[in-house]
């Protein structure tokens, strides 16, 4: 049996895709048989040949379709009587209703054919009778794996019940018992709890992503409370340490990436995206409810426009901005949504089909419908008026009326005519529920006119006149320097000392016309401001928005008679100082000036009027569709079959290192099958039951005994699941790219813990100790350091692959890093141990490895402090006993220890 289930295994890793159809169902109908059949599948069965006849030569089957073998004929032709029956008609039911039938007439059934391993549709190729004897005697077997819990992901999430097992005193929480009964019916023993030390480094990394401190090490140690272990889980989740911990996972999954680009111009995503990820990390150690997340994401500014800090959720959206291809920015959307959150690869439909689950093109671009609308923005924020400096990047509905058409075979250049209205796939619930259009409040659609950016634009206008005072101020005190030494005829050539008088009382006017023009423009917007709120609620002229109108259109006009004034007079000095050969076209220029200084003059004498200018201000539309809202809402409602099955594979896949469902981003046809179904749905009903509450979840994983095995392997065990399907012991992973570089910098204690703010340059990595996931993460833009220790890819990371690389083991060793950080270490835990090597090596392996060393580790490092110290080289610290302690502080960092969660 443990053969066959990994034969099966391989066959549904690798089923083949490439075959040519006119419709999507074939490759499915392929991988239905595979799966009715599961590890009972023959490896010659996973053929066309199973339902079909022999290609002919010559003959376009993509155009006629592949013609069907006996069994394929009545396996497509069941399906009516199935219907007419209103039982189900998918290939399993049909599959079933045929089982004892014989279609090639040689005598055996159907069934006792393919569990014996050969075609039914093929009378030439029957089996024997020792071959039909095996097969009738593993049917009741088969029978039994047909009766197992179902894998229906599209299925809604019902709760299964909790198994009864044998090993019950093994069981502390329902999850143990999924597992248990895996045990059970593969004849496995689960591992021994694992020991107080590595179970604690565990769940610290686990959740923290850091290790525990020698003096959090001994309190758990010396804590013999029944709960102790849980007091640990509890503080640690309420630690603001899990959020940056669990914030860079779920980044992963969503693809956090910041801007790229050449220079200031932005290609890929948007500045100041970090604030999505800042709004990540808080809402993880908040707990907000997974819904809620996914809903902010999609759809916070048709939720709550007025909520910047909601907001800042749609940096999921904005993270997909292309400069250069709005088509692949639509693509990516649609394709990274519906995987992120649904499970689907929903863009294997955007050419023709899908090939393998029923998804059909239309609905592909009913999908895309719903994005259509969007585009992206940067709005002011407090205290900052440059967007370049800082701003919010966020998304918005720009054009509601914008239309989605099918692309014939996914190319733009042959659209269909028919607009396509929005929607979802049947196979994910359909009834996407019709998206009712959201006005929204006018700090939405014109965000320029809220109330804290006039606050920074009055700021702004006070600065400018105190600025422009203190440089009329200078003016002044050239002028009378000057005029001064033309008093004192100092100076032989006195027409020289007259021209700089008279320049330096020309400038004195350019400044004191500065002046003048900015406490006439800081009166403008105070009166232009104070127009446009009475315009919000008018419905008439009112004899309060007419004055403010009116005062604003007179002070506009005085503002361009002085422009015009002040524009005549630099002018004028300007061709005072200019050559011969620039005055002419200097002259043209003051003609031009004196020609809008002398139209200014007029304007300004006539009647005054309401006819003001207003501030220009990015306008936004007044209504948003409502489609992202009604999408997020119905990913995030409990019938929808995929969201919380989806979220709580990635969340056990954290924990343990390998998924239940191993394709995390592909819950179809195409995917893989679970390893443990029941528990999977189990855990999804639960999930949302509390609320769609994270913390929740990973409490009731890392306090189950599942989590709390040992990762020790057993022969006996390892002979019936060598890879450890099913969970008998705890699985080692090394910790990932940025649990390396961070660990590094805490166990010297000299992480920086500082939380949010802008992205910092990936090339201070090496130097600047703040945690991982501050730093700048796009194209061209990675630490190089996490790179090499396999950090998350900026394209995609629904699951990061670990390699086994030499510059890995180099890093550790050579890097400027960990040689620093060691050097450190070793002064500290030298200056708290003084000369007692015996104490100093237990400070260190509890330090960096949190835990204490053996007798025999004892004994090896006494030796090495000894020898190393002995070793004549360059100096590096005081003297050669402090260089031996670097020296084994930097072994410790380099040990299989430091990298591993056991």
């Amino acid at each position: 049996m443990g053969q066959r289930v990994k034969q099966a295994l391989i066959l549904f890793a690798g089923l083949w895709v490439g075959y040519p159809s006119v419709a999507w169902s074939r490759p499915p109908h392929k991988r239905a048989l595979a799966e009715y059949l599961g590890p009972f599948l023959a490896q010659k069965l996973n053929d066309c040949q199973t339902c079909h006849l022999p290609e002919k030569p010559g003959v376009d089957y993509s155009v006629v379709g592949k013609p069907h073998n006996p069994f394929g004929a009545r396996l497509k032709a069941v399906k009516s009587e199935l219907k007419k029956l209103r039982k189900p008609t998918d290939i399993p039911s049909r599959l079933d209703f045929i089982a004892l039938e014989d279609a090639d007439g040689d005598g055996v059934s159907n069934l006792i054919e393919l569990l014996s391993g050969h075609y039914p549709g093929d009378s030439n190729d029957k089996p024997t009778p020792v071959e039909i004897i095996k097969a009738r005697e593993t049917l009741a077997e088969f029978q039994n794996y047909r009766k197992g819990y179902p894998w229906k992901p599209f299925a809604r999430v019902q709760r299964p019940t909790i198994p009864v097992v044998s090993n019950s005193g093994w069981i502390r929480n329902p999850i143990d018992a999924f597992i248990a009964a895996e045990h059970e019916a593969h004849g496995l023993k689960p591992r021994p709890e694992a020991t107080k030390t590595i179970l604690l480094r565990r769940v610290y990394l686990d959740l923290i992503g850091l290790p525990p401190t020698p003096v959090e090490l001994h309190a758990f140690l010396s804590d013999s409370s029944s709960d102790a272990y849980e007091k640990v889980v509890d503080r640690l989740l309420s630690s603001p340490l899990y959020g940056e911990r669990w914030g860079r996972h779920w980044m992963d999954v969503w693809r956090y990436s910041d801007w790229d680009g050449w220079g200031n111009q932005v290609r890929d995503s948007q500045p100041h995206i970090w604030r999505w990820r800042d709004w990540i990390v808080e809402s993880l150690n908040q707990d907000k409810g997974y819904d809620r997340m996914v809903v902010e994401m999609l759809a916070a500014d048709e939720l709550c426009p007025e909520d910047g800090q909601a907001v800042r959720a749609t940096g999921f959206l904005v993270r997909n901005f292309k400069l250069l291809s709005r088509e692949r920015w639509l693509e990516e959307t649609i394709e990274h949504t519906a995987q992120a959150f649904l499970g689907v690869t929903l863009g294997c439909a955007r050419c023709h089909d899908h090939m393998f689950d029923p998804i059909t093109q239309k609905e592909y671009y009913q999908v895309r419908a719903i994005f259509e609308p969007h585009n992206v923005r940067i709005d002011r924020l407090p205290g900052q008026l440059d967007t370049n400096v800082d701003g919010l990047a966020r998304v918005f509905d720009a054009d509601p009326q914008a239309k989605t058409v099918l692309y014939f075979r996914g190319d733009e250049r042959t659209p269909d005519k028919s607009p396509l209205s929005p929607g979802m796939p049947e196979l994910l619930g359909g009834h996407f529920s019709v998206a009712n259009p959201i006005p929204l409040p006018p700090s939405a659609c014109c965000p320029d006119k809220r109330d804290f950016v006039l606050a920074d634009l009055l700021r702004a206008a006070a600065l400018k006149i105190w600025t422009a005072e203190v440089a009329r101020e200078k003016a002044r005190q050239r002028l009378i320097s000057v005029s001064l030494e033309l008093i004192g005829g100092r100076l032989v050539d006195g027409s020289i000392l007259l021209m700089s008088a008279n320049r330096a009382a020309a400038e004195w006017k350019v400044a004191d016309f500065d002046v003048q023009i900015a406490t006439n423009e800081d009166m403008i917007l105070r009166s232009t401001t104070e127009a446009e709120k009475l315009e919000v609620s008018r419905k008439e002229e009112t004899p309060e928005w007419i004055a403010a109108a009116t005062h604003a259109a007179d002070l506009q006009r005085k503002l361009a008679v002085l422009q015009a004034r002040r524009a005549l007079l630099a002018a004028e000095l300007e061709r005072s100082a200019a050559s011969k050969n620039n005055r002419e076209q200097i002259g043209k220029k003051l003609a031009e000036v004196q020609k809008e200084l002398s139209k200014a003059e007029v304007t300004a004498k006539q009647a005054t009027t309401t006819a003001y200018t207003k501030r220009s201000c990015p306008s936004f539309p007044q209504t948003s569709t409502g489609r992202r809202l009604a999408l997020a809402r119905w990913i995030a409602n409990r019938e929808n079959p995929l969201a919380a099955r989806v979220a709580m594979n990635h969340i056990w896949l954290r924990h343990f290192g390998q998924a239940i469902v191993p394709s995390v981003f592909d819950f179809g046809q195409n995917g893989r099958r679970p390893t443990h179904p029941a528990l999977l749905d189990w855990l999804a009903a639960e999930f949302m039951e509390r609320g769609w509450s994270m913390k929740a979840m990973h409490r009731l994983i890392v306090t189950s005994n599942t989590y709390r095995m040992a990762s020790t392997s057993d022969a006996t065990n390892a002979t019936f699941d060598k890879d450890n399907i099913y969970l008998w012991h705890m699985p080692s992973r090394r910790i990932e790219a940025e649990a390396v570089r961070d660990c590094l910098f805490w166990v010297a204690g000299n992480l920086d813990l500082t939380q949010g703010g802008p992205d910092i340059d990936s090339k201070k990595g090496l130097t600047v100790p703040r945690r991982s996931i501050y730093f700048r993460h796009a194209a061209e833009k990675r630490m190089e350091f996490l790179t090499i220790f396999d950090g998350p890819g900026v394209t995609e990371c629904y699951e990061r692959r670990e390699s086994v690389i030499p510059q890995q083991a180099l890093a550790l060793s050579n890097s400027e890093l960990t040689h620093q950080q060691a050097r450190l270490l070793a002064q500290s835990l030298a200056m708290r141990t003084g000369a007692d090597p015996g104490a100093f090596i237990v400070a260190a392996f509890e330090q960096v490895l949190s835990r204490p060393p053996t007798s025999e580790e004892i004994d090896e490092c006494l030796a090495f402090l000894k020898n190393r110290a002995a070793v004549k080289s360059t100096p590096t610290s005081v003297d050669a006993a402090q260089r031996a302690k670097e020296s084994l502080v930097h072994v410790l960092m380099n040990h299989n220890d430091f990298l591993t969660v056991r």
